[in-house]
């Protein structure tokens, strides 16, 4: 097997870093052939030293199986030096042969059995969680370091961040968090595949901002709570959206790929599809693997144009037939919104470009693929990297990164000045909020309070919901009075004018007489305001 350029730099680069470094990471986008590397990488090593052990550990029968068959293709003759270490591939787990390829379930388990790896590659490498965590991972990497001190440890991943955490190498993540990785040895992003001909064009649409649907959804893990948003993507109006886009955007796609939330929205969308007249199919992980493999294999021969998926088809699985990209499932996570355009990126003989249709809000949490915004928890900057905008053609619909000056796709040009540009209602059935929201105030306190500075203020916390929307959950819109000035003396102007507005009487001069007169604000609280969107926060504009 021939390599690629960057391939062959790569593996340069990893074998620079063997002698003195434990921890090597490299950052190869879907589509590079990372498998190919490692299996590489593998074939140079053993036929060097034949005495070396190597271990080679994923979280999934699919990419257990893809890197035995992509070993056997770069090394024909491996047969004999790879053993298993998957109970759902097969009950003999083999821990004793050169390669051990296995997941971290299985081989947690026979850590007494494993002789010691002198190498360990790690295949989706932003899986593991932080090494001072109880779990699974660092519990069984630290046994294999304690039986070698000199073990290797290579991680392979498209995305070294987590939700939750930020960066899996160095310093950069939860201030609390102990990485494995202490760097990012090698990289290889979508765009200079792109440029290369290696992945395919991405063009990109979204519809208007639902982020006023999403700011009620409570969040677990980071992330937005499933079952809730779940059913947000499931009323009539998103899953229509899903209708219009085909129609509208994909009418010559032939393999189109539809992430969903959970099983119940999949299939809620899948019978939408078929009834439409749009043949279409679920996979999950509840089903069958056998029942899984047959759909999969007939979505890859054409034999209906949508599959729907609940988590499957973001890791592990390759159809270079998939042309267009559904967005239905609003993340918070930058991985697992790359990990599904990825998807979509590889190429193969007669596709001309990737189509991603956006009905989740995603490229407005995230940015562009290649360099997506990641959220490092307890930092005050807490976005590092990132393109903080996108730009969305108003002609066109098409998402395109903050620089750009005209519109690949149709040749609008563009003003930069506008964060999004979406003038133009095409899929129509995707709510937008309004530029000024009139909201009811159902609850309310007025509270002394420390900024993150340590200026002392009062926190007014109030629980709005919308007037007329009764299908949207309440939530919480604060104001904070500066009456003594510490932030600045036009927050304290605004904040005496306010009261003086409101409450009618002449505005206390501290914080602490604020709070001795609360009573007399709360009294004259107003029952509804006027708020307006401020990125993630809403302010107040009008007090009615």
């Amino acid at each position: 097997m021939i390599l690629r350029d960057y391939q062959q730099e790569c593996l340069s680069v990893i074998w620079k870093a063997l002698p003195k470094e434990e921890t090597i990471l490299i950052q190869a986008a879907t589509g590079a052939g990372k498998t190919i590397i490692f299996c590489e990488l593998n074939k140079q090593i053993l036929s060097k030293w034949p005495a070396i052990r190597i271990g080679i550990l994923a979280h999934r029968r699919e990419l257990i199986s893809q890197a035995k068959d992509k070993m056997l293709r770069v090394w024909p003759d491996a047969g004999s030096k790879i053993g298993i270490a998957c109970g759902t591939i097969q009950k003999h787990v083999d821990v004793r042969r050169p390669i051990t390829i296995g997941t971290i379930q299985t081989l947690s388990n026979k850590i007494e059995n494993t002789k010691p790896f002198d190498i360990i590659i790690i295949d989706e490498a932003h899986r593991i969680p932080p090494m001072n965590d109880d779990n699974q991972y660092a519990k069984w990497i630290k046994a294999m370091q304690e039986l070698n001190p000199r073990v290797r440890i290579i991680g392979f991943t498209a995305t070294p961040f987590r939700l939750g955490h930020g960066y899996i190498y160095g310093k950069t993540c939860r201030p609390d968090n102990e990485n494995l990785f202490s760097d990012l040895n090698y990289r290889i992003g979508i765009q200079k595949l792109q440029g290369a001909g290696y992945l395919c064009p991405l063009i990109a649409k979204e519809t208007k901002n639902i982020s006023f649907s999403l700011s009620g959804i409570k969040r677990i893990g980071g992330d937005y709570s499933t079952r809730d948003v779940s059913d947000l993507m499931s009323e009539d109006l998103h899953v229509g959206s899903a209708i219009e886009a085909i129609r509208e955007y994909a009418s010559d796609r032939k393999h189109i790929v539809v992430f969903a939330v959970t099983i119940e929205h999949a299939e809620i969308l899948s019978k939408t599809f078929n009834h439409h007249g749009i043949s279409a199919a679920t996979v999950h992980s509840k089903m069958a693997t056998g029942q899984r493999d047959m759909i999969l294999r007939n979505f890859d021969a054409g034999r209906f144009r949508v599959i729907v998926n609940v988590g499957i088809l973001t890791e592990g699985w390759d159809s270079p037939h998939a042309d267009c990209g559904i967005m239905c499932r609003p993340t918070l996570s930058p991985a697992l919104f790359v990990q599904m355009i990825g998807r979509m990126l590889r190429i193969s003989n007669g596709k001309k470009d990737a189509l991603i249709l956006d009905l989740a809000n995603n490229f407005r949490t995230h940015g562009m693929p290649d360099n997506p915004r990641v959220i490092i928890p307890g930092r005050k900057k807490e976005s590092i990297n990132g393109d903080d905008i996108i730009m969305t053609c108003p002609e066109c619909m098409t998402v395109v990164a903050p620089q750009t000056r005209i519109c690949p796709e149709c040749g609008k040009v563009l003003v930069q000045e506008k964060k999004y540009i979406n003038e133009r209602v095409e899929m129509q059935n995707v709510k937008t909020e309004p530029d000024q929201l009139e909201v009811d105030v159902i609850d309310y306190n007025f509270n002394p309070y420390t900024s993150r500075k340590g200026n002392e203020m009062i926190k007014l916390a109030m629980t709005c919901k919308p007037k007329g929307m009764n299908t949207i959950p309440p939530f919480f819109v604060n104001h904070f009075f500066d009456f003594e000035g510490q932030g600045s003396e036009f927050g304290m102007r605004r904040a005496r004018t306010i009261w003086n507005k409101i409450v009618g009487t002449a505005p206390p001069s501290s914080v602490q007489e604020a709070a001795e007169r609360s009573g007399e604000f709360l009294m004259s609280m107003p029952n509804s305001i006027v708020i307006e969107e401020n990125g993630k926060f809403w302010n107040v504009k009008k007090w009615s």
